[in-house]
């Protein structure tokens, strides 16, 4: 889906750059080089970004400027999500499968139909009796949609044994310059800065409210290292929340 940083000379590089900015980091690259070989794994979990370190990751959802969906795409078990997708796909294209049983309990892992090209795992996160609809988390792409229950399949159990590939994640120390949400220009200057690139990623600290993973955010622009975060406050879209 998207491109490494680049060889490992050039990420270490990249990792003494931020380490001369900010210095208060630990830059170890956890995940370099990753094994070959995929560990047996446990039934469903989420992929954690580890704390304290510094890892490559690659945006594949935002919410908006402060709120994203990440994959660490150097991580050993990210190789299995493609033959997974395919895996899903086919399966799901046979009539057949059952449906949800409703009323549809929140939390549950399920399969949801995307753009008529693919299928993929999700989360039931709200259920609306009236309308027969549910909010979805999909856990390995991000992202939030509301959907027809009818549409939704229920899940084979094989299919939950890959850990969810997308971490759901908080720009940390930063917050909209005024009402409750960022701009659309600041979506949007996000968006460019973390299309189509591996960026760095470390978790800096846990947000009370969500319990979501609050990070500092990089992007590599050429030779330059530029921080994500720091780029929202420069240009006036964010502010600190140090401040209040």
């Amino acid at each position: 889906r998207s491109s490494d940083l680049g060889s490992q000379k050039e990420v270490d590089e990249a990792l003494s750059q931020i380490g001369q900015k900010f210095k208060e980091i630990n830059l170890t690259n956890v995940y370099a080089p990753p094994p070959v070989t995929l560990p047996s794994l446990p039934m469903a979990t989420w992929l954690m970004i580890p704390d304290g370190v510094t890892v490559e990751v690659i945006v594949v959802n935002v919410v908006n400027a402060g709120h994203m969906f990440v994959q660490q795409h150097t991580h050993p078990t990210f190789y299995a999500l493609r033959g997974l997708d395919h895996q899903m796909f086919l399966c799901y294209s046979q009539p057949g499968i059952p449906v949800l049983p409703t009323p549809v309990a929140v939390g549950i892992i399920c399969a949801a139909p995307k753009d008529q090209r693919a299928w993929w795992r999700a989360q039931v996160v709200a259920f609306y009796k009236e309308s027969n609809e549910v909010d979805v988390r999909y856990v390995d792409y991000g992202g939030y949609e509301r959907v027809k229950v009818d549409v939704l399949r229920q899940i084979r159990s094989d299919f939950v044994t890959l850990p969810f590939q997308g971490s759901e994640v908080l720009l940390d120390n930063i917050m909209p310059v005024s009402d409750d949400h960022f701009c659309s220009e600041a979506d949007a200057m996000v968006k460019e800065m973390t299309s189509g690139t591996a960026l760095l990623a470390q978790v800096t600290n846990y947000d009370n409210a969500t319990g979501l993973p609050l990070i500092h955010l990089w992007s590599m622009l050429g030779e330059e290292v530029v921080s994500v975060n720091q780029e929202l406050l420069e240009r006036g879209f964010a502010q600190c929340i140090d401040a209040y």
